[in-house]
């Protein structure tokens, strides 16, 4: 079997790379440019860029530095069984700023990719978001944390929607056309491809900051007593949802016979606002925040984003398998271990 993992240098692409290079007879690989960096603003060491890259080549990885976004870079890949597309700008606050590159990789990109899929005739994953949804409001303040309004979503997360107009930012946009164009490629040309529309993933071999990647960056915060800003009031909730849980839904995905579907994808059940999460890690660490900044909500900030989970667990019988503190608690032990990286 021949699996290709785009932005595969990425923690949930590398955690993808990890699953399938320990299987026999299947070959694995990686096309990531290595640009995240810099396009969120960041200057890193050569041995941060490339940490993910060396372990991946340490496990038999094939690792090419190629731009999905350029149609050169696909013209001489093999026919892969399995395509998992996990390349993206993904930075909202980024695609803002630089909507031209946002749309370049994550559309253009996604074209390319499916591209190459139909004419291999590859089974894909379409790694979307839960910022294809334009929501601004319909939110309230309970004690100490934000809520939905409509006690469906209060109960069970928020649901797949089809009709979804409205304003996203650039990114919300730029990964929706990449996920509508998923869905045509199902319905024009036969392409089996499952699209998940994630909420917050977390784990090891995420190489956070604060645009991206929002609770390890805390933790690298938190240990290296650096500044974190809290936009907002800090009771914003969110479902999180450990790497590997990810890696196992999308996996049950490529080995059963659905061709086609569209899902939400977070922690369920596990939610948490920002100053639990940060209650949680200080407790596990041993240390105080000591640098904390409160700002003005960012555009398009969402008070709330729990994850109706429930479609997944009627066609998979797939549910999160980690907690909120045993997630927390491996990801900082994967932070301390590298943290002269950071």
């Amino acid at each position: 079997m021949k699996v290709l993992i785009t932005g595969g240098a990425g923690m949930i692409g590398f955690n993808i790379a990890k699953r399938y290079a320990a299987m026999k007879d299947c070959e694995v690989t990686v096309m990531d440019n290595l640009e995240r960096s810099e396009l969120l603003g960041h200057d890193v060491s050569s041995t941060r860029r490339y940490f993910n890259v060396d372990a991946l080549e340490d496990m038999g990885v094939l690792v090419l530095q190629r731009d999905v976004s350029d149609p050169d870079s696909w013209y001489d890949l093999d026919e892969y069984d399995y395509i998992f597309h996990m390349a993206a700008q993904c930075g909202v606050p980024t695609s803002v700023v630089n909507p031209r590159r946002d749309f370049e990789v994550n559309t253009i990109g996604t074209f390319n990719m499916l591209e190459h899929a139909r004419k291999s005739g590859s089974k894909v994953v379409y790694a979307s978001t839960n910022k294809v949804y334009p929501i601004h409001d319909a939110w309230t303040l309970d004690g100490d944390m934000w809520r939905w309004e409509n006690d469906e979503y209060h109960e069970h997360g928020f649901p797949v929607v089809d009709d979804i107009r409205g304003s996203r930012t650039p990114y919300g946009n730029s990964k929706y056309m990449g996920d509508l164009l998923c869905q045509e490629y199902h319905h024009m040309y036969g392409l089996q491809i499952g699209v998940f529309r994630m909420s917050c993933i977390y784990g090891p071999n995420q190489f956070s900051f604060e645009e991206q990647g929002w609770i390890t960056w805390f933790a690298i915060a938190n240990l290296k007593e650096m500044l974190i800003n809290i936009y907002g009031d800090g009771y914003q909730v969110r479902d999180i949802l450990w790497v590997e849980d990810v890696v196992d839904i999308y996996h049950q995905f490529m080995e059963s016979s659905t061709e086609h579907g569209v899902w939400n994808l977070g922690g369920g059940e596990n939610q948490v606002t920002l100053k639990q999460a940060m209650e949680i890690i200080s407790r596990i660490t041993g240390k105080e925040f000591v640098k904390v900044n409160y700002a003005d909500w960012r555009p398009s900030d969402q008070k709330v984003y729990t994850t109706d989970i429930r479609p997944l667990r009627e066609s998979f019988g797939w549910a999160p398998t980690v907690g909120i503190e045993e997630g927390i608690f491996r990801m900082i032990s994967w932070v301390k271990g590298v943290l002269e990286v950071f």
